[in-house]
């Protein structure tokens, strides 16, 4: 226990000094200079490049080693902007002229939470993801999340403080969160949740041209409970840094397995069209 404490805090000192050293700086320049430093970290450690190296070669391996080289650098880039960006999102849900959308898009789910319907979002640690709940949130359809607990009890606070920020309540995976989000829901709450990590009580679905194990519980609620389901994703530009978020169409409702599958084709194709912007660094075929 008392290792484990020494630990975690010795893995959560640079974070926390670097939010120290730069509290007095405006969210921009925390994000420019926070975006490097995590960029040449993930640069700088062999197991981070060779997690997502291995996944390249399983569904890319048509890359070059050079590509691959180039690849990590914008990759890392991504990864650094969108987590400085969560660390701080009580200020990134704030800068809304970034954000570039299609009220239309958006009819569906307003529709539904008038009727008191139940929502689900379904997106991917992709892009600045926290942009999507940003703007749930400037229509009043502010959404709770399902989030995986971190196993660094000082970052823990961190984490859930910063996603807390996005709009509550806030329910961690596992049986009891579950039931309780499930009881949220029935009430015509609206819930965001990711689908695109490897899941051991899963079913195979085909990802990327490789088969991976994928969470079917999302949409058995959404039958149960005749939820709206709608993927949406954030894709940051790459010319001026803005931020454009998508409301696709509501998937309609058939079978778990077919509903999954169109889920899963969604992130799919958000990847295949900006694979620098996905979160390589999942053990996303691990099963």
């Amino acid at each position: 226990m008392v290792r484990k404490i020494i630990r975690d805090g010795i893995e959560i000192l640079p974070l926390l000094l670097f939010i120290y050293l730069t509290k007095f700086l405006s969210f921009q320049r925390k994000v420019a200079i926070g975006g490097w430093l995590i960029s040449w970290a993930i640069r700088a450690n062999y197991k981070l490049k060779k997690r997502i190296t291995q996944n390249l070669d399983l569904v890319m391996p048509y890359k070059t080693a050079v590509e691959k080289k180039e690849f990590v650098r914008r990759l890392g880039w991504f990864i650094g902007v969108t987590f400085i960006e969560l660390i701080f999102n009580s200020e990134f849900q704030k800068i809304k002229n970034k954000f570039n959308y299609s009220e239309n898009d958006l009819r569906p789910l307003i529709d539904a939470n008038k009727k008191g319907k139940p929502i689900i979002i379904v997106s991917a640690h992709f892009g600045p993801w926290e942009a999507v709940r940003a703007v749930l949130k400037m229509h009043n359809l502010t959404a709770g999340a399902l989030y995986k607990k971190n196993k660094n009890k000082f970052y823990e606070k961190l984490h859930l403080d910063a996603i807390k920020s996005g709009g509550e309540p806030i329910f961690s995976t596992g049986l009891s969160g579950t039931k309780q989000m499930v009881k949220y829901l029935k009430k015509g709450g609206i819930v965001a949740v990711m689908l695109d990590q490897a899941a051991s009580d899963g079913e195979f679905f085909d990802f990327l041209g490789v088969p991976a194990k994928t969470a079917t519980s999302i949409a058995k609620i959404a039958l149960k409970l005749n939820a709206l389901v709608v993927p949406s994703y954030a894709v940051r530009s790459r010319k001026n840094h803005s931020i454009n978020i998508y409301f696709e169409e509501p998937i309609r409702h058939t079978t778990y397995q077919e509903m999954t599958s169109k889920l899963t084709k969604s992130i799919e194709n958000r990847v295949v069209s900006d694979p620098e912007q996905w979160y390589w660094l999942h053990k996303r075929w691990k099963y």
